[in-house]
């Protein structure tokens, strides 16, 4: 069986909330990213929304997890001003050149998914084998099945690349 790592960060919860549960679905290991300063209230989101817009990593914590030991890496990142958030940015500036296989996701308010997904896709060797884009309206009625749907698309790829 595949060993699998599923990374993340949320300012809010929502985007933890999926990442445990596609952690979950794959019987895979969770690392959160954290960062040095913490984004509460206006000014945290305000900072977000600038460094978001200007493309500017943030300063992280040094994960527990080497993601080079793992035979998959599911990346998760809410969208801030339609990119990946700074983060999620820091974190694939330091490790993305080794992640050969990757799937990724995003949290939206409404809309900027795609850009995200691609800002996350440029940071990376390869072009992910799935991605799912969930909109605060998903996240509060169709959660389960879109995570199932995804978890389908990682199985589907990680079984076609086996038998390669």
């Amino acid at each position: 069986m595949s060993r699998i790592l599923v990374v993340a960060y949320s300012r809010s919860g929502n985007t933890r909330t999926v990442a445990q549960a596609i952690a979950t679905h794959c019987h895979a290991d969770f690392e959160e990213i954290r960062e040095l300063r913490l984004r509460r209230g206006p000014g945290g989101y305000v900072r977000s929304a600038v460094e978001a817009w200007r493309r500017a990593p943030s300063t992280i914590l040094a994960p527990r997890n080497d993601p080079a030991d793992y035979d998959l890496v599911v990346l998760g990142s809410p969208v801030w001003v339609q990119h990946v958030s700074s983060p999620m940015r820091r974190y694939l500036l330091d490790h993305g050149s080794a992640l050969t296989r990757t799937a990724h996701f995003v949290t939206e308010g409404g809309s900027g998914g795609q850009t995200a997904l691609a800002d996350m896709a440029s940071l990376t060797p390869r072009a992910p084998i799935a991605t799912l884009i969930l909109t605060d309206a998903e996240l509060r009625a169709s959660l389960q099945a879109k995570i199932a749907d995804f978890v389908a698309q990682i199985v589907r790829a990680a079984s076609t690349d086996a038998s390669t």
